[in-house]
């Protein structure tokens, strides 16, 4: 899979978050699909995703509370969902779906998103999971 991307306005809510807030702001989150033929990238916003529509599709609400507490792999902080987010499809032809993007359930601000490597074909009885749905923090230099 390819690297997650942090658009513009997801590092601003992110660092926000870390260094600015009292907590009053915090909100939960919403995980989807996305169809269209998209590189997620630093300009993405929610708008740049079209959530897939597949039969039996729903979006992935994932609470705040839900994440474990972070730890520490080889000098990067790692925080994993406490459960595998999945996504199935009931019927119909089928769907191409491209990625996955994670944004505010309030703010709706895209908080990160992720290009599969390879389109994944949602026909009936076929099952994504992202697993795991965790994200990384590290230093750069």
């Amino acid at each position: 899979m390819a690297n997650m991307v942090i658009p513009n306005e997801g590092k601003i809510k992110w660092l926000q978050w870390a260094l600015f807030s009292n907590g009053a702001d915090f909100e939960d989150y919403t995980l989807e699909l996305y169809q269209n033929d998209v590189f997620p990238g630093d300009a993405s916003t929610k708008a740049s995703f079209t959530a897939a529509t597949f039969p039996g599709y729903v979006a992935v609400p994932v609470p705040r509370a839900d994440f474990a507490d972070a730890v520490i792999v080889a000098n990067v902080a790692f925080s994993t969902c406490t459960f595998v987010p999945t996504f199935t499809c009931t019927g119909g032809t089928g769907q191409g779906v491209f990625g996955w993007f994670f944004y505010g359930a309030t703010s709706n601000k895209c908080l990160a998103a992720q290009r599969f490597d390879f389109t994944r074909n949602m026909t009936p009885g076929v099952s994504e999971l992202i697993n795991p749905f965790q994200f990384g923090l590290k230093t750069f230099a």
